[in-house]
């Protein structure tokens, strides 16, 4: 069985599955990123790299490229993010057919965030459609036609597709909504954003459960999970991260912390134990950590992987 299909098989069984997001760097080179990795701890723990496409519209090496570099390199799977900012339909239909043939085959459908955020100013956005139609193309693609319902020639191999949801809203019944769309549009797997409360993530599962049950689908429910190490973080994640909550009682603890270094001590331990929590409720797991792999490290340390 191929290393895709490995993936996707571990991903929908009972057993852990990790995903690793490989912050792509503006850089000509990965080189240097690649040997971080490699001394890591971390690559026999994790299922899968997630290679992030430029997130806030920030100049980065090309997330396609990267992800091929990465898939070669390690052996392992690699996803690659997508986004409807930058490129029309012509441009994403021509890219996962070639990339069809590289076994670049899962991809995780983004809108992506508004040019306004990030540093080129000169450029002009495209969005012709949001995520969602991004996965209307993919099925397309695996029925071997394009979005017009004209015929691909040549044999290809099944596309999967991934989507990306808020792990929070006051309005439940919208976030409901979201998932339910990405779901019926064929979202293979729904990657959150990171999870700090065990109710949350349960009522996240509640959602799909019902879902997959209304519309006889399959699809896996992704948790997010990014280390708060530092009061000014959590603080960050909680008032400038759409769609993520932090609890009061994470926010206050690491505020009454004297000195960086115990407050650091405070987060990691608070961390490990919501990590542990979440595997225990649910052992699919979308690791982020913006590249800092030794935090990640001592996180999986201990675990039991299997």
């Amino acid at each position: 069985m191929n290393k895709i299909e490995n993936f996707i098989q571990r991903l929908r069984s009972e057993k852990k599955c990790f995903t690793y997001e490989f912050s792509v760097p503006m850089s000509f080179s990965l080189e240097e990123n690649f040997k971080l990795l490699e001394k890591s701890k971390i690559l026999d723990k994790i299922d899968a790299f997630v290679c992030t496409d430029s997130p806030l519209a920030k100049l980065k090496h090309n997330s396609l490229l990267a992800s091929l570099k990465l898939q070669s390199y390690f052996n392992i799977p690699s996803i690659t993010t997508m986004t409807m900012r930058d490129k029309n339909t012509l441009a994403l239909q021509s890219e996962l057919i070639g990339m069809n043939s590289l076994d670049l085959r899962l991809i995780l459908a983004l809108t992506g965030d508004p040019l306004r955020h990030g540093n080129q100013i000169q450029a002009r956005p495209v969005f012709e459609g949001n995520s969602q139609l991004l996965l209307k193309i993919i099925a397309q693609l695996n029925s071997k036609k394009d979005i017009n319902d004209n015929d691909i020639l040549g044999e290809n191999k099944p596309i999967y597709a991934f989507s990306v949801l808020n792990a929070y809203a006051n309005n439940k019944d919208n976030l409901y909504k979201k998932m339910y769309d990405k779901v019926k549009n064929g979202a293979n797997a729904i990657f959150t954003q990171p999870v700090y409360d065990l109710q949350n993530a349960k009522e996240l599962l509640g959602f799909m459960d019902s879902i997959n049950k209304e519309l006889q689908k399959k699809c896996i429910l992704v948790l997010g999970f990014f280390p708060i190490t530092t009061y000014k973080t959590a603080l960050f994640l909680h008032n400038k991260l759409p769609g993520v909550f932090v609890p009061k009682d994470w926010l206050l603890e690491l505020k009454e912390v004297q000195g960086l270094e115990d407050e650091k001590k405070v987060g990691l331990q608070k961390s490990k134990k919501l990590f542990e929590d979440l595997v225990k409720i649910h052992p699919k797991i979308h690791i982020m950590s913006a590249n800092k792999l030794e935090v990640i490290e001592k996180i999986l340390e201990e675990l039991c992987y299997n």
